[in-house]
């Protein structure tokens, strides 16, 4: 993984969030990467986007994942 990408990622998901969401879109985008965010910060609570509340997806979301379909694959280690 390169730290520049991570970099440019994390800079278009900062204006995307600003300018492209309103408040309620937020608080949806930050129980989605909270357990993440929360991760690199090794800390119980993150605050931020409008939420601290870390677990569980709230069931809305997780519903509304589910129908979507969408899914995350290949973020596993390689040498796991």
């Amino acid at each position: 993984m390169d730290a520049e990408a991570v970099a440019r990622l994390l800079a278009k998901l900062r204006r995307f969030a600003t300018d492209e969401l309103d408040e309620e879109e937020r608080v949806v985008l930050a129980a989605l990467l909270a357990p993440a965010v929360r991760m690199a910060y090794s800390e119980a609570e993150v605050t931020g986007f409008g939420t601290t509340d870390l677990a569980p997806l709230p069931d809305l979301l997780a519903d509304a994942l589910q129908r979507s379909g969408l899914r995350v694959v290949g973020l596993a280690d390689p040498g796991a």
